[in-house]
C-alpha cells in the first residue's frame, strides 16, 4: 500500500513538473504570444493528463453519468462532425486497438472504463489549460491566451464531449456508472 501511494505521488509530481516545466520553458523559450507555444504547451498538458489520469479516474464518480440534455447540447457544438472526422482519418481505430479484449472483443465495462480514463484525462488537460489561459491573460498576453484556450478546447474540452456522448450511448443517460475493475 506504501509503495502504491509513493508510486502514484511519484506520477503525479513527475506529470507536474513535466507540463509546468515546459509551459515555463516554451514561455521564456518561444514567447506566450507565439501559437507554437500553444501547440507545445497543450503537449504538455496532455503526457500530464495520461500520466495522472489513471490515479485520479476513480475519484468523484458523480461527474461520470451524463444527462439526457448534455448529447444534444454536444452535437451543437459540433462534437459529432469531429467524431466523424476522427472516425475518417483512423484514430477511432486506434483507440478501439487499445481497448480490445486478446480476442479482438471490447467488453462493455472495459469500453466504459476507457471512456473514464480518457475523460479523466483530458480534464485535467483542460484544468491545466484554464490556469494557463489565466495566466498569460494576467500576464497581459491576450493573443497568447486565446491561442492556448483555442487549442485547449480543441484537444481537450471536445474529447471530453465525445467520451461523454459514447457514453450515453452505451450506457443511457445519468445510468448509475460503477467502478468496472
Amino acid at each position: 500500500m506504501a509503495k502504491q501511494v509513493c508510486e502514484h505521488w511519484t506520477t503525479l509530481l513527475v506529470g507536474l513538473l513535466f507540463s509546468g516545466g515546459l509551459a515555463v520553458a516554451g514561455w521564456l523559450a518561444i514567447g506566450p504570444d507565439h501559437f507554437v507555444y500553444a501547440v507545445v504547451s497543450q503537449v504538455g498538458f496532455m503526457f500530464t493528463g495520461l500520466l495522472i489520469g489513471p490515479i485520479l479516474v476513480d475519484v468523484a464518480r458523480i461527474r461520470y453519468p451524463v444527462a439526457p440534455t448534455e448529447a444534444r447540447i454536444f452535437t451543437f457544438l459540433g462534437s459529432g462532425l469531429l467524431l466523424s472526422f476522427l472516425r475518417a482519418i483512423g484514430w477511432n481505430n486506434v483507440i478501439a486497438k487499445m481497448r480490445q479484449q486478446r480476442d479482438g472483443t471490447i467488453a462493455p465495462r472495459q469500453f466504459l472504463r476507457g471512456t473514464e480514463l480518457s475523460e479523466t484525462g483530458h480534464l485535467i488537460g483542460l484544468v491545466a489549460t484554464a490556469i494557463l489561459v489565466m495566466i498569460a491573460a494576467l500576464a497581459s498576453h491576450p493573443r497568447g491566451a486565446t491561442q492556448v484556450l483555442l487549442i485547449g478546447v480543441l484537444l481537450h474540452a471536445y474529447p471530453v464531449m465525445i467520451q461523454r456522448m459514447l457514453r450515453i450511448r452505451i450506457v443511457g443517460p445519468r445510468a448509475d456508472v460503477r467502478r468496472n475493475d
